[in-house]
């Protein structure tokens, strides 16, 4: 117990501290400690270059020492796993002084031979037949466990080593037996076999995990190609929502410029009209204060008209367009932030213009305005035109079945029919439109969209623009009068399609909305904007 003891305490002194495992080619550093040489030049390799320490004592040099070998602890763990391979031998059965290591043990003696005993062993003739293998300490492998008898029969019916006396007269008996060779190379044949099957599979295995990577990598590669696609789409969507946010700002910003403008406008009349007041006040307190009767009442004869100032019909400042903007507000903030892009980006052109300059010119059921008739033809202008700021209308026709009270509604079922805006002059007739004859005049004096023989055109100063767009369901129309802007838009539910602009127009007159048409069964119509 002692010498284990011993040999345990000089396996700890022995034991390399990085793979603890006993020293292999040990090597000294300057700190004196100790390593092996594979060890300690891993542990160098992983570290950062310029930078070489200790394992133990962490003791760092910036250049890399040499490394020299431990020659005495090399001798002592060198001696060390000699006197431990002669303490786990197995000593020779025959020698009775100072045992020799055997090398062979003998199955039928139960003994274990050293080289010099094995040596008489096998020229003794006695013991040729008996059977040698490797050596070892424990027989009981080599030993049937019921009758103690050496095992030299395999049995194929139970695959097992059986000995003699299993297979004469034990739970072996009459079963298809063989000897010990024929077992194994049998057992050895289906060994082989079943490597054979297993590599096969192996390949199967292999193949089927390629091309699961495969589908893996493709996947993976198909995901980000999406991902991809998605921020692209959103990124185009955040471009439109800022242009779109743009675009409504700048349309705010004109009309605040447009009612500051006219607001400022009419405090500039109003603080005149308080100036011109105050002035006939004074005047008028002067002639008051003269007491000669005479002079009073030639006073009073001349300077009357002068003195009594009429006073103009200021009305109130237009709340109009800003209850509008009020409304238009509260109609954004009452869209879901879910739905709010959507809003901006499909319907938001139109609600703005609706909402904000959206106008239903004064009608009279179908036909209003100033009406004309020239060859069954139906053309009339509205008494109220646009002479400032920025107005918005819609026109569709309206076709009314009496035999079934059907109310169609359709711009495009018209085979001909002008919608535009034009200038108009008062004469002894009443009131003279530009749009004359039986078809819209092409001068100065309007702006229109025709249709004819299923052509759309944009008409304005002898000009022609022939549009490709189809044939409206109903029409939009914007004007904005300081800018020179004269819009026709095609309506469908709430989207607007943009026809035509005049664009950089000088109006020298108000703009009145005009209307042609040749079906009496299917006249236009104005829409309602303010319902």
């Amino acid at each position: 117990m002692a010498a284990a003891l011993s040999l345990g305490n000089l396996e700890a002194e022995l034991t390399c501290a990085v793979c603890l495992g006993i020293y292999t080619d040990p090597v000294v550093l300057e700190c004196k400690h100790s390593f092996c040489r594979a060890c300690i030049e891993e542990f160098w390799s992983g570290a950062a270059p310029g930078t070489y320490s200790c394992p133990e004592c962490r003791a760092e040099t910036s250049e890399r020492p040499g490394l020299e070998k431990n020659f005495k602890l090399a001798s002592i763990v060198q001696k060390y796993l000699a006197l431990q391979s002669s303490q786990d031998a197995v000593l020779c059965n025959y020698c009775t002084e100072s045992p020799l290591p055997a090398i062979k043990t003998c199955l039928k003696c139960e003994a274990s031979l050293c080289p010099i005993h094995l040596k008489h062993h096998r020229e003794n003739s006695v013991f040729k037949s008996h059977s040698l293998t490797q050596v070892t300490s424990d027989l009981s492998l080599w030993k049937c466990p019921e009758h103690q008898e050496p095992l030299k029969i395999y049995c194929k019916d139970d695959k097992v080593c059986i000995c003699s006396l299993c297979a004469l007269i034990g739970k072996h008996k009459n079963h298809n037996c063989s000897s010990i060779s024929e077992g194994e190379k049998e057992l050895r044949d289906h060994l082989q076999s079943q490597l054979k099957s297993i590599g096969s599979n192996t390949e199967d295995v292999q193949a089927a995990l390629n091309l699961l990577q495969k589908e893996k990598q493709n996947t993976q590669n198909e995901f980000q190609e999406t991902k991809h696609k998605v921020k692209e789409k959103y990124k185009l969507l955040k471009k439109g929502v800022e242009e779109e946010e743009r675009d409504v700002l700048e349309r705010l910003e004109d009309a605040e410029k447009r009612v500051t403008t006219e607001t400022n406008t009419k405090i500039l009349q109003l603080e005149n009209q308080l100036k011109e007041i105050e002035t006939s006040s004074a005047a008028l307190t002067s002639v008051l204060k003269q007491n000669e009767e005479l002079v009073f009442i030639q006073v009073i004869m001349k300077d009357l008209s002068q003195l009594f100032i009429p006073l103009e019909n200021m009305s109130d400042v237009d709340k109009a367009i800003q209850q509008n903007l009020k409304v238009w507000v509260q109609k954004l903030d009452s869209v879901p932030s879910k739905t709010y892009r959507n809003f901006l980006s499909d319907a938001s052109h139109r609600s703005f213009l609706v909402i904000m300059y959206g106008q239903t010119p004064d009608s009279n059921h179908v036909l209003f305005g100033a009406r004309q008739r020239y060859k069954g033809l139906q053309r009339f202008v509205c008494n109220q035109g646009v002479s400032c700021s920025c107005s918005y209308w819609e026109v569709q026709g309206v076709f009314v079945d009496v035999r079934f009270g059907r109310l169609d509604q359709c711009v495009s079922g018209i085979s001909h029919w002008a919608i535009g805006v034009c200038y108009q002059s008062p004469d002894s007739s009443g009131i003279e439109c530009s749009i004359t004859g039986n078809r819209p005049v092409e001068d100065e004096r309007s702006w229109i969209l025709h249709l004819t023989s299923d052509s759309l055109t944009a008409q304005h100063n002898g000009k022609k623009s022939k549009l490709t767009a189809e044939i409206p369901s109903k029409v939009g129309l914007f004007v904005d009068f300081e800018a020179g802007i004269v819009s026709f838009y095609s309506v469908s539910d709430n989207n607007l399609t943009l026809l035509h602009t005049f664009q950089e127009q000088k109006f020298l007159e108000p703009l009145y909305p005009a209307l042609w048409f040749d079906n009496r069964k299917l006249p236009l119509a104005f829409c309602n904007l303010k319902q």
